[in-house]
């Protein structure tokens, strides 16, 4: 059997968890601390101006006998001229409540092709591994940030792939 992978999506001050899937609109980036991506409407974010930070946590369940060399990137490659920009940091290990100014977690760009090595760690250590039928990775802090160019309205912009090798 092999593992399953579901996201984590952890918000509010006393670190709500939400399990968002391991696929489909798993989350959408808003102008809310809220862990529901049917609110985005509700919450836009206005160009020029940060989503909130979106605090992710990759759960593994199933039956395997190590999961390590956690990946994530975003599978579409935006020039600057889109106003759209994803920062993140995949090697937190203390939460905060997420916040919408930019973030000093979220620092790097995301990577627009595979990083080639974990970029998300597992105890804090990037070579870290999972040796039991269940565990998680470190956060992966993510924050949607736009210029006046970004455009107006609804913004299907990102798909974000996820690999991990698993003995």
């Amino acid at each position: 059997m092999a593992a399953t992978l579901s996201m984590i999506q952890s918000n509010g001050a006393g670190n709500t968890l939400t399990n968002v899937g391991g696929s489909g609109n798993a989350w959408n980036y808003q102008n809310a601390d809220v862990a529901t991506p049917a609110t985005y409407a509700a919450n836009p974010i206005l160009f020029g101006n940060n989503s909130y930070e979106v605090w992710l946590r990759a759960m593994f369940t199933g039956v395997f006998n190590q999961i390590r060399d956690l990946r994530i990137w975003l599978s579409t490659n935006f020039s600057p001229a889109t106003g759209l920009f994803l920062f993140f940091r995949g090697t937190q290990q203390i939460y905060l409540q997420p916040g919408n100014g930019t973030s000093s977690i979220a620092t790097s760009s995301m990577p627009t092709v595979d990083p080639g090595s974990a970029n998300v760690s597992i105890g804090g250590n990037l070579s870290g591994s999972i040796v039991t039928s269940s565990g998680m990775s470190d956060y992966i802090v993510t924050q949607l940030r736009t210029t006046v160019a970004a455009p107006a309205g609804d913004t299907s912009f990102d798909t974000m792939s996820f690999s991990w090798t698993e003995s």
